[in-house]
């Protein structure tokens, strides 16, 4: 939403005629939108250095260049990069079948990645972007062809997707036949058998679990033992199941491991199904069982990963069918299971590695961007309450807390958080804007050294312990206006490991967010870089480092003049302009939220920091779309945003709307300032329309 906002009006902006017009002009069609999409590709690339083959591989950062700029290697290989230049780098590999985003590599410093997966990979340096590299990885036949992508399934049946190495899976192992419909989306969940944390997916007959400890391997998925589960919960305490009876037909087989035999139909169906790898051993010998299904009685066997049963009604091969034991521990497991996938989750260093809960995120709540600072809070504190909102944000402009190193001006935040705190309001923090003494170049954004943003928030969460609820850790870390010269996941793990950890050092209640991502569609890291893409960089940071430092995810959804139900491509909105992409629209959170899954951080909430439609006529520079809504239309979009986040994402918490009294004079004394249309209150102090959508969605009416 910033980039839409706020971009035009700084114009040391490095951005091309082709980006403005992306920004701020009405859009007729979209046929220059693949080419403003397509990820950054700087002309200025260095010339190709002849490929050298290597089972392990070197390469130095020298020169603004990769040496070799080229490199071949085998599956299973490393590859060292080393700075033996004079300036600041990293690797980011943006291309490929893994993605991977080295720390700041100072000069000096090396970093090292193995490649488990064949393709051709292409890498560039987040801080210097003229530095690019490409890396082939042969697989042990000497192609370079990447494994084919099983992408996603839908499935209308259950209401959930099946993606990537799991959708593989299923329909190389039997599908809807063996493995039944998903029952659930992907989730991290403590496993029975090792007590370790494992991404896994709840089908009709079965669990898959994704196990990368087997990267490259057929065991890379494997099906948890329910059947051991399942066994152990029906027969605790006994002898195991009354009735068994050993088959003992011709061809029968006896499993010295656990001292059953396995014959007959039930043996032809485990030796052309998977065998011991899907089904495990035998853990139990033929009986009958009576179904909690549909309550009839069938003959049954017991494996460690599934239950067989005898259906002599049905045609070979479909007499033996496996039972629903996916269902049934889907059933037991729910209320976990739903827990999992929609509430708050701390998984950071300051408890260890393991995940653990933090707390249960309020879902869908009504929250609230507030400005107070030197101004008097109580109008603040009466709206609110009139609102009926319990969750509100306040920026830390950190420049104006702190001028000077070690000097603080705390009365400009004092009297906010007090007043907000006393009247029994959730409040969120967001710094922003380092102070000049700590700037690394002469562009407002990050300091210069991370640690000085971590002695801040120490300071700050000291000084507010008990009252804050929530710390927002920098603001749009994708759009370079909020970073400084350049935009890059490297330069901003630095910053978001060092506030989580000082805040969780202070206080370990506090909830950390994410710096919040705006949705821009830009790929120019001196400009803005696509906040899906930037994510799934941030997960790619450090093989997956950065999913302990951070609690809840921050997004900032686009909204232009486009309805919260639509969503470019398959249903665009039909304004004058500002639909031919997907971060134009609220629903953007959707693919904000599939990159969560895929990498196992479903866990997590997102907690949507800034929403809204600005409605003003004429409206400001760069915000031309602000004309197309009218306050009643502000408003619908606004409660219908509400009710459409509650009723379909499990998965959302609070969700601040951008703003409440910014439009003020106190607050903006420019009548042209872009915040204005967005406002629930007027300038003269009058209520919007939007104003009472809040209200009405926040009391429950």
């Amino acid at each position: 939403m910033r980039i839409l906002r706020s971009l035009p009006s700084w114009p040391w902006l490095r951005m091309s005629a082709a980006l403005l017009l992306l920004a701020i002009q009405p859009l007729a069609s979209s046929t220059a939108a693949p080419a403003l999409l397509a990820p950054y590709d700087s002309p200025l690339m260095v010339a190709a250095v002849s490929p050298q083959s290597a089972t392990e591989g070197a390469v130095q950062l020298v020169d603004y260049k990769y040496a070799p700029a080229e490199l071949s290697v085998a599956v299973g290989s490393t590859v060292t990069w080393s700075n033996a230049g004079a300036d600041t780098h990293n690797v980011a590999i943006v291309q490929g079948p893994e993605l991977f985003v080295s720390p700041v590599l100072s000069p000096g410093d090396t970093v090292r990645f193995t490649f488990t997966k064949p393709g051709k990979y292409h890498y560039f340096c987040e801080w210097h972007p003229i530095m690019h590299g490409d890396i082939t990885v042969t697989a042990p036949d000497g192609s370079a062809e990447s494994p084919p992508s099983a992408s996603a399934r839908f499935f209308h049946e259950t209401g959930k997707w099946v993606r990537g190495d799991f959708l593989s899976y299923w329909q190389e192992h039997g599908g809807l036949a063996q493995q039944g419909y998903p029952l659930s989306e992907e989730i991290v969940e403590r496993s029975d058998t090792d007590g370790k944390f494992y991404t896994v997916q709840y089908f009709e007959r079965a669990v898959f679990e994704m196990h990368p400890e087997n990267a490259g391997t057929q065991y890379e998925v494997l099906l948890s033992l329910i059947g051991n589960f399942s066994y152990r919960q029906k027969y605790v305490g006994t002898s195991g199941a009354p009735g068994q009876q050993p088959n003992t037909s011709t061809g029968s087989l006896l499993f010295s491991e656990t001292g059953r035999r396995l014959g007959g139909p039930f043996l032809d169906y485990w030796q052309h199904n998977g065998g011991l790898a899907q089904q495990g051993l035998p853990i139990s010998d033929e009986f009958e069982e009576k179904s909690a299904l549909d309550g009839k009685t069938y003959r049954v066997q017991y494996f460690e990963r599934a239950v067989f049963e005898m259906h002599p009604e049905n045609q070979t091969p479909y007499n033996v069918l496996l039972s629903q034991l996916g269902k049934f521990r889907f059933s037991t497991q729910a209320l976990k299971i739903e827990k999992a996938a929609s509430g708050v989750y701390a998984e950071g260093i300051s408890q260890g590695p393991e995940h653990y809960p933090l707390l249960s995120g309020p879902h869908a709540a009504a929250a609230l961007n507030v400005w107070i600072y030197q101004n008097d809070p109580q109008p603040v504190v009466g709206w609110v309450n009139e609102l009926g909102v319990k969750w509100v944000m306040h920026q830390v402009s950190w420049y104006q807390i702190e001028p000077q190193r070690g000097e603080y001006l705390w009365e400009k935040l004092d009297s906010a958080v007090d007043a907000l705190y006393s009247a029994g309001f959730n409040v969120i923090l967001h710094p922003v804007h380092a102070p000049t003494w700590s700037w690394a170049t002469d562009k407002l954004g990050y300091p210069k050294d991370p640690a000085e943003f971590g002695r801040f928030m120490t300071v700050l969460a000291q000084r507010y312990k008990g009252k804050v609820a929530a710390y927002q850790v920098w603001n749009e870390p994708n759009f370079a206006h909020e970073t400084g010269p350049h935009a890059s996941v490297s330069h901003y793990a630095a910053i978001l490991k060092a506030g989580y950890t000082a805040i969780k050092a202070i206080d370990s209640k506090a909830v950390v967010i994410s710096g919040a991502l705006t949705g821009t569609g830009l790929n120019d890291p001196f400009v803005a870089v696509d906040d899906v893409l930037f994510l799934e960089r941030m997960y790619a940071y450090n093989s997956g480092e950065l999913r302990g430092y951070f609690d809840v995810l921050g997004a900032h959804p686009g909204s232009a003049a486009n309805p919260p139900e639509t969503l470019w491509p398959d249903n665009p909105g039909t304004a004058a302009g500002w639909t031919n992409h997907a971060s134009f629209y609220f629903r953007r959170v959707e693919q904000l939220r599939q990159v969560m899954v895929e990498n196992g951080d479903a866990r997590k909430q997102i907690w949507v920091t800034e929403f809204g439609w600005s409605s003003m006529d004429p409206p400001a520079k760069g915000f031309e779309y602000a004309a197309l809504n009218s306050e009643q239309q502000q408003a619908d979009n606004i409660g219908r945003t509400f009710r459409m986040s509650r009723d379909k994402y499990p998965w959302m918490g609070p969700m601040m709307v951008f703003n409440l009294n910014f439009a003020m004079p106190n607050v903006a004394p420019d009548p042209t300032d872009e915040r204005i249309g967005w406002s629930l209150i007027r300038r003269d102090g009058t209520k919007r329309p939007s104003f009472f959508a809040v209200q009405e969605y926040a009391l429950g009416r």
